[in-house]
């Protein structure tokens, strides 16, 4: 009877140490679960001892009593196992409606030139962004978006759109996309942590300034703005050099991959290598010094599927790849310096194209062949090429209104004749202003509604082109004297 009574008090302990999940929040300790958990299966095995034995009628009730009991905490331990788990797993979000208008000046139609003024009057669109986080161990942390992006009413717009464009790019289904998912591992006792998946390489800096927000990306935006598979090895270096948030980056990227080798479209993939260091500025706090090396090889050769559909002529052949190209980028930046509400930005990049001699053959009576900034009718095939581009602004938090302060935002940049931004097109917006030959500028207001979850901005944007190229990289530039005016409305909710 004895033994009874105590596995009855036992009992009784585990209800008050196990409490119902039906209240909103649950928090227990790690260490005082497992001991819960290691006390269950005492009770259980020694309720299971007790069936063994000769029984009474009166054990048999108590033997039965403390088997629904046994159950019952196994059920509420299920759930607290659960909540502890789920609990470790943050979900928010962004939904983002937004109304623009162009207006263009001295449009070059692609196949016959002739220059046209037109204006598109007014597009919707809403943008849905689901962000999750898991921290799977101290040392694991999952992150992971999803978006939905859509045009009011559907979209008609014609586009080849690529891997890194998809989330500015909206499509007549409006589907679910995965933009990110990545982990990052920190190696315990190193200064090492890996990171690896579609790694963070959209919305980096000085994005954050018009997003209206904190740095969402690792890469500053001006060379990469789009979505990336990659394995990235960071090294912090601050207790080796002193400086404050230094961190050394080596990466490998995966950025075009041919799974279809059976159409007897046989390319080389495409790699990259990537070195990069960044730091806080020595004496300044918020600020960004930030220096990188990339070399992509086997650059995709131009293909079917990238040729407009009004385009008259067929592809007869396409090499294994169109070249290779070096990237160097510098980027700059103070956030609120001296606490006075003002932030600045530079960013400065330097590419090279190393063409192959051979290009992709169109089936024309000559034999029409084009590479990278290039055709066999110009005599320039294979010729290297080297751009740059130049990136600046600032941003300024009036000093009315507390944290309903508006803010003001001007922005400028760019492109030489043989820069491309073919990195920076998944930037969200319609136009990708970076990737301009010529000039661009943008002015915009942003008005918080409330604290943390809701803004509006209105801009607008002017890009003057001195050069412009139907199809991107390939081909030689066109002198153009196009320009293109954005204005445009939109208003962020975040929760």
């Amino acid at each position: 009877m004895k033994k009874y009574v105590s596995l009855f008090i036992f009992t009784l302990l585990l209800y008050t140490l196990v409490p119902t999940v039906a209240a909103e929040k649950v928090t227990i300790d790690s260490d005082v679960l497992k001991k819960i958990l290691e006390k269950q299966k005492t009770l259980e095995k020694k309720v299971k001892a007790l069936e063994n034995q000769p029984s009474t009628g009166e054990s048999s009730k108590i033997i039965k009593y403390l088997q629904e009991d046994a159950i019952d905490i196994g059920e509420r331990l299920d759930k607290i196992e659960t909540k502890s788990i789920l609990d470790r797993v943050t979900i928010g979000g962004e939904f983002r409606t937004r109304v623009e208008a162009f207006h263009y000046d001295d449009y070059a139609d692609p196949l016959t030139g002739k220059k046209t003024d037109h204006d598109i009057d007014e597009i919707f669109s809403s943008r849905l962004r689901l962000n999750l986080k898991a921290k799977i161990a101290e040392n694991i942390i999952f992150h992971g978006r999803l978006t939905y992006f859509k045009l009011w009413g559907d979209s008609d717009f014609a586009t080849a759109a690529r891997d890194s464009s998809y989330p500015s790019v909206p499509n007549s289904e409006g589907d679910l996309h995965v933009e990110r998912a990545y982990i990052d591992w920190f190696i315990p006792k190193t200064p090492v942590s890996i990171t690896f998946g579609r790694v963070p390489t959209s919305e980096g800096p000085p994005n954050e300034l018009r997003e209206n927000t904190t740095r969402k990306g690792t890469w500053p935006k001006l060379v990469v703005d789009g979505e990336i598979d990659a394995i990235f090895v960071n090294t912090s270096l601050d207790k080796w050099t002193g400086l404050t948030n230094s961190m050394f980056r080596v990466a490998y990227a995966h950025l075009y991959q041919n799974n279809a080798r059976e159409t007897g479209l046989d390319l080389d993939d495409g790699f990259s290598p990537v070195f990069v260091f960044e730091t806080e500025v020595p004496g300044i706090k918020d600020s960004l010094f930030w220096i990188s090396y990339v070399k992509i090889e086997n650059l995709p050769p131009l293909t079917q599927k990238l040729i407009p559909a009004s385009f008259p002529f067929a592809v007869d052949s396409t090499p294994d790849d169109a070249g290779y190209l070096d990237l160097f980028n510098l980027h700059l930046q103070f956030n609120n310096i001296k606490n006075s509400g003002l932030d600045l930005f530079l960013s400065g990049a330097y590419i090279e194209f190393s063409p192959r001699s051979e290009g992709t053959v169109f089936s024309t009576p000559a034999g029409f062949e084009v590479g990278i900034y290039g055709d066999n009718l110009s005599n320039n095939l294979g010729d290297d090429r080297d751009g740059h581009a130049v990136f600046a602004g600032l941003r300024y938090k009036l000093p009315v209104g507390g944290v309903y302060a508006p803010k003001i935002g001007f922005e400028y940049n760019y492109g030489s004749k043989y820069w491309t931004g073919f990195l920076s097109d998944g930037c969200g917006d319609m136009v990708n202003k970076l990737g301009t030959n010529g000039d661009a500028y943008e002015l915009y207001y942003i008005q918080p509604v409330d604290e943390k979850h809701l803004f509006f901005r209105a801009g607008a944007v002017y890009m003057d082109f001195d050069y412009n190229n139907p199809m991107a990289i390939y081909g030689s530039r066109q002198k153009s004297d196009m320009s293109i005016t954005n204005f445009y409305l939109l208003a962020d909710v975040r929760f």
